[in-house]
């Protein structure tokens, strides 16, 4: 599948220098203004630089809510159903199913997953969105992933 990125944002002027550092960085620390982009296109731009790869590219938020409208927002831009290609997941629902490549859900969520799969090794990807909240959720998360990227 061939993503786009709107032109209109401004994520899309760095559009190629991040798909270079996402293929080339193990991590990558993405700073910029409300709006611009960051939340819905990196995902894309994570898929770009790792087209081949068959895991998921997962994608926390501190809240379901945001979870799950980030999840429609990305799902109609594709214009694929929500489930399908783009899904989500939080404490009370679970909208995914066998192609999903996009998945967005609660730091929580991810968290927990550590239990089956302490090494994320379902995940080509992880994007930890709004880390500058801190919670206890994301430090753990910083954490594992810390610990887990030599390996």
């Amino acid at each position: 599948m061939r993503f786009t990125i709107p032109e209109e944002l401004p994520i899309a002027a760095q559009a190629s220098a991040l798909v270079e550092t996402l293929r080339t960085h193990a991590v990558t620390i993405v700073c910029g203004d409300t709006g611009s982009g960051k939340t819905t296109q990196l995902p894309k731009l994570a898929a770009m630089a790792r087209p081949d790869s068959r895991g998921l590219i997962g994608i926390t938020q501190p809240r379901r809510l945001a979870a799950m409208a980030m999840a429609r927002r990305l799902a109609e831009e594709l214009q694929s159903p929500l489930g399908a290609l783009v899904g989500y997941q939080h404490r009370f629902e679970r909208k995914l199913s066998p192609p999903t490549r996009f998945k967005f859900m609660t730091d929580g969520i991810l968290l927990s997953e550590t239990r089956d799969d302490p090494l994320f090794k379902r995940y080509n990807t992880i994007i930890v969105d709004e880390a500058h909240e801190r919670s206890l959720n994301i430090d753990f998360l910083l954490g594992l992933l810390k610990r887990i990227l030599p390996r």
